[in-house]
């Protein structure tokens, strides 16, 4: 995939055969030996601009990183830290996080108020990814009205008026429910709308789902090469090539549309990223599925390494948005948007978009 880095990722891959990955599943923490070596390297920072106090980097430079520390089976903050969370606080502060944060996106109902001695938050979030980890809570507010940008509210984790209802998710990362009442909280107005932040995760978790996919699919060839029954590599029998047809066939699809989605223009973006979400999440299935029925039964044993990967495809799928959730933004593209099906096919715009820009020269 050409949108990679590959010296990032290297770097990253030298990191964590140094340190070691735990991948039991499910897991027992993050992988914090990784973290603090990401972390000493610049690359939680990395993708936020310098001006901004960040390490500098693109946003493929954070997906490289992203995409190396999910094929390598660890369980991190990264994508919720880095791709997201500071992210977001350095465009609103100037500086990114100076803790872990994960971010998280309320409904109506959570609401931020002036008390005459501060500003406090009110309300609920639930399924906050990696809250328990994390030190900031990065709260991303509707909305108040029509034309209006959303409000980001930074919350201290250890903060007054915060009630937690601990939980996880199949892969063992904590994912928290949270109540406030009247917790003090800094208060920005958003630099990005929702759809901008939604569309962030949704890039990230196809990007985490690739990775992982591709994971799946070494292991398994390599299984597949070394395992001998009746007489002969598993390789060798007819069923089990078709399997693996399918299975790198669903792995390349995954990787074209999320390469697609990386390197798309502003106009085609939102349209990328939904097909590689639809693509990823529904892929994830016939990944996972044929990676332990190649492997069979020693694959859903919690100590072997083929569990972490395809438990992650599994977590990841609806996060930011489901394969459903994004074929409904595809088909309103051109049911409710008047989109011509083939230019969402092939990635052009359209022609009243085309025109459009040649008119605003």
């Amino acid at each position: 995939m050409t949108y990679l880095n590959p010296e990032l990722i290297s770097a990253v891959a030298s990191m964590a055969e140094r340190v070691g990955i735990d991948t039991t599943t499910p897991a027992g923490g993050t992988d914090g030996a990784l973290w603090a070596a990401l972390t000493e390297a610049g690359f939680t920072e990395i993708g936020i601009p310098e001006a901004q106090g960040g390490s500098g980097g693109s946003t493929a430079d954070a997906l490289s990183v992203l995409h190396a520390v999910a094929r390598h089976g660890a369980l991190t903050m990264l994508l919720e830290h880095t791709v997201l969370a500071s992210r977001l606080v350095a465009e609103c502060t100037g500086n990114p996080a100076n803790q872990p944060a994960t971010l998280a996106i309320a409904r109506e109902g959570c609401t931020a108020r002036d008390t005459g001695d501060g500003v406090v938050l009110d309300g609920i979030v639930t399924g906050v990814v990696h809250g328990s980890d994390a030190q900031l809570l990065v709260v991303l507010l509707p909305a108040s009205g029509a034309g209006e940008r959303p409000s980001v509210a930074i919350v201290a984790a250890d903060a007054a008026g915060i009630s937690s209802e601990r939980g996880s998710d199949l892969l063992g990362a904590a994912l928290d429910d949270y109540r406030f009442d009247g917790t003090p909280v800094r208060l920005y107005r958003s630099p990005v709308d929702t759809t901008e932040v939604e569309e962030r995760g949704a890039l990230a978790y196809a990007v985490a789902l690739t990775a992982a996919a591709g994971a799946v699919r070494d292991r398994t060839l390599r299984y597949a090469a070394e395992r001998v029954q009746f007489g002969r590599p598993l390789a060798k029998f007819q069923a089990i090539q078709q399997r693996l047809a399918g299975l790198a066939a669903s792995t390349a699809l995954m990787e074209t549309a999320t390469e697609a989605a990386a390197t798309a223009d502003h106009t085609a973006r939102r349209t990328a990223i939904a097909a590689a979400k639809v693509v990823t999440s529904a892929s994830a299935r016939e990944v996972a599925a044929a990676g332990h029925q190649i492997h069979g039964a020693i694959g859903f044993t919690s100590e072997h390494m083929l569990g972490r990967s395809t438990t992650a495809l599994w977590s990841w799928r609806n996060r930011y948005g489901s394969e459903r959730y994004w074929s409904e933004v595809l088909a309103g593209q051109i049911l409710d948007e008047g989109a011509d099906p083939w230019d969402l096919i092939i990635g052009a715009e359209s022609t009243d978009a085309v025109a459009a820009e040649r008119y605003s020269r």
